[in-house]
């Protein structure tokens, strides 16, 4: 679209006032085109899928849909937000592709069609592209461990999960999945924002709205 950012977050600004939580896919969705972009091939395939403005539930490899959503997972145990501590392993298959050995502590969005992910390769800290389906048209090894209970959270899950020798797509240069993976986390940042504002327009509009109709000691308490 022309407008760009501003019409992604004029929209956003919306949407959060209707259903905050289905706006965490939503913007991750949106942010990870400039990580695809670090490796061309990853993302000729991907980059039609998660602009292709249409939302397709349906449970089925991302090839046969009308539209993706992509998730990420980052965090470990042990590490929490210091990616670099993770332990998550990748072993080389060749042509870009790896399997994955490891656990994500904090995987949101765990339905969408593919996450994007750290784990050690041999160059270093690398960035990945997890695929829910693998080429052959089987389900991907992404166990998810357990649904976390968040502050009540219901419309968005987040979770949990293991990766047991996972298929995956090498997105970026080994040795530079920082680099990488950070262009999406920057620019959901834009959508934290906005998500923000809209989240506090919204509190105050319902209460607006309550005080102009309920009526206490004989008037209105607006």
């Amino acid at each position: 679209e022309q407008a760009g950012h501003t019409l992604h977050a004029s929209l956003l600004y919306l949407m959060t006032q209707a259903d905050a939580g289905t706006a965490c896919p939503m913007s991750m969705t949106y942010a990870v085109v400039p990580a695809l972009r670090a490796e061309p091939a990853v993302a000729a395939e991907w980059e039609p899928r998660v602009t292709s403005g249409r939302y397709d539930p349906r449970f089925i490899p991302a090839a046969e849909k009308t539209g993706a959503t992509l998730g990420m997972a980052m965090t470990e145990k042990q590490g929490g937000s210091d990616v670099r501590a993770n332990t998550t392993r990748a072993h080389a298959l060749g042509m870009g592709e790896y399997e994955l050995i490891g656990h994500k502590w904090f995987c949101s969005a765990p339905m969408s069609d593919a996450f994007l992910t750290p784990a050690y390769a041999q160059g270093g800290l690398t960035c990945f592209l997890v695929p829910r389906w693998r080429p052959d048209g089987t389900r991907n090894a992404i166990r998810i461990m357990r649904l976390k209970d968040k502050l009540g959270d219901r419309s968005n899950a987040s979770s949990e999960i293991e990766y047991d020798e996972t298929w995956a797509r090498r997105v970026g240069p080994e040795g530079e999945g920082v680099r990488t993976i950070i262009t999406m986390v920057h620019h959901t940042r834009l959508d934290a924002a906005v998500s923000a504002a809209a989240i506090m327009r919204s509190a105050v509009v319902e209460a607006l709205h309550h005080t102009r109709h309920r009526s206490a000691f004989g008037a209105t308490l607006a």
